[in-house]
């Protein structure tokens, strides 16, 4: 009977491995369910039988790597290779093979803050302690965007990261934009908020999503109007890090919208230890140059696309 059973074995991981047969059609062969076929061909790998080898393959572009690192004065460059796709593919890809880096990058630190954002978000979804986890301290860097808390808000990204790292979570129960700046002082002088105000210039490290004027959750989600934006705009805003708008020298741009969001300053970024900028895309290259050149961005993690396209404007 055991004779049988690893006939079977066998001739069901040939036909599916080797024939190209489906899961459902090898079930009608040998009359059984498809979900006996798959849990053969589970064995089949687990004892052996089946042995699936693939070519080495290094996701990320060094010589990029070394490139930017040397034009830009960054600390720590990753550059992922990304295979010809949209927006939401680009993301994916760098956040899953830059995940494992930064991990490890982690791993030397005692306090970490961490933005919101779409890139952001991905990272935190693959990202894994690299050995036995630590505790850290995880700090949110910006209020909420929305009244509904969603996948890429700052405070859902830090619960996460501290849950994997067997970490504290220090939250800002608040907006992201006041009404005006004396709410917004009011706010931020609360024991609470204030308790969490205090850590963010000691930070050991800090991971941002960089936005464009263009490209911006808080626009895309009616935060700000279209008013706030021409006044962006005329200001010369090129990009954004928490909510933070600045120009082609990394400088904050001097809207009354600077004395209204609830997030990290940019000078206190510009002091962190290292502030790691995570995006993808040839259409964060003006925001991404600026907030480099302006000592925002320390460090990057980001697509080839992205990286040539910085490099052809530096």
């Amino acid at each position: 009977m055991a004779d049988d059973h690893g006939a079977l074995l066998t001739s069901v991981a040939r036909m599916y491995y080797l024939d190209g047969l489906g899961q459902s059609e090898i079930a009608n062969i040998f009359g059984i369910s498809r979900s006996t076929v798959s849990r053969l061909l589970t064995a089949a790998r687990q004892r052996g039988v089946v042995r699936i080898s693939v070519d080495d393959y290094d996701p990320r572009d060094h010589d990029l790597e070394h490139m930017l690192a040397t034009a830009f004065g960054l600390r720590r460059s990753v550059v992922v290779r990304v295979q010809d796709g949209s927006s939401e593919v680009s993301r994916r890809t760098v956040a899953y093979f830059g995940a494992p880096v930064v991990a490890e990058w982690f791993h030397a630190q005692r306090s970490i803050g961490v933005s919101g954002g779409r890139t952001v978000a991905q990272l935190i979804h693959f990202i894994r302690p690299q050995t036995q986890a630590h505790h850290v301290d995880v700090v949110q860097l910006m209020g909420s965007i929305g009244s509904t808390p969603s996948s890429i808000e700052s405070s859902e990204l830090c619960r996460t990261l501290a849950r994997r790292f067997q970490g504290s979570f220090h939250t800002i129960n608040a907006p992201a934009f006041m009404d005006s700046q004396r709410n917004r002082d009011l706010l931020i002088s609360h024991a609470q908020i204030k308790a969490v105000w205090n850590l963010l210039p000691s930070l050991d490290m800090t991971v941002v999503g960089i936005g464009t004027l263009e490209d911006s959750v808080f626009i895309e989600r009616q935060v700000l109007s279209p008013e706030d934006y021409e006044l962006l705009r005329r200001q010369g805003a090129v990009g954004e890090i928490c909510g933070r708008y600045f120009d082609t020298k990394g400088r904050e741009c001097d809207t009354p919208l600077r004395d209204q969001v609830i997030s990290v300053e940019l000078d206190l970024l510009r002091n962190n230890t290292e502030v790691v900028a995570v995006t993808s895309g040839a259409g964060r290259k003006d925001a991404l140059t600026a907030a480099m050149r302006g000592g925002l961005v320390h460090s990057l993690v980001i697509d080839d696309t992205g990286a040539r396209a910085l490099l052809s404007g530096s």
